[in-house]
């Protein structure tokens, strides 16, 4: 549920610098599609959940509005044909303490409205595309809410 949870935030993350030209990266993100390898994540385990993303930091709220994670990242490069690459720590969380201190490589891309992210907690490499190839490999996709919301 942590990693499920932390793809958005993370991508969002990674994008928000890049975005500052073409659209405030910056607000809150729903969750689009999820999937953990192969496994697609249902929309039942995302609605109501959103992804916050703030420079530098990204906060997973839960349906109840608490703050379950709070990730920071550090985009690592130039974007290279629109793809970031950053890393993520957890910092805080309310869910799992244990969690605290997993860091991840992730891969974000945006079209404007939409952020795609890609992440492995504990990968010392970055994945190699949008598709997972493992089991600890988790996708997702964020929707930037409308201004106001």
């Amino acid at each position: 549920m942590i990693a499920r949870l932390l793809i958005p935030g993370l991508v969002a993350m990674l994008l928000a610098p890049g975005l500052a030209g073409a659209q405030d990266p910056f607000g809150t993100y729903s969750y689009v599609k999820g999937q953990r390898g192969d496994q697609k994540i249902s929309a039942d385990e995302l609605k109501d959940n959103t992804v916050k993303i703030e420079d530098g930091k990204l906060s997973l709220i839960g349906a109840d509005g608490t703050v379950q994670f709070e990730i920071r990242y550090v985009i690592d490069d130039e974007p290279e044909d629109g793809t970031y690459k950053a890393t993520m720590e957890i910092v805080k969380s309310s869910l799992m303490e244990d969690a605290v201190g997993a860091k991840a490589k992730a891969l974000a891309k945006s079209d404007g409205t939409e952020v795609t992210l890609i992440y492995e907690f504990g990968g010392t490499d970055y994945p190699e595309s949008f598709e997972p190839k493992t089991p600890s490999q988790h996708l997702f996709v964020l929707k930037k809410a409308p201004v106001g919301n």
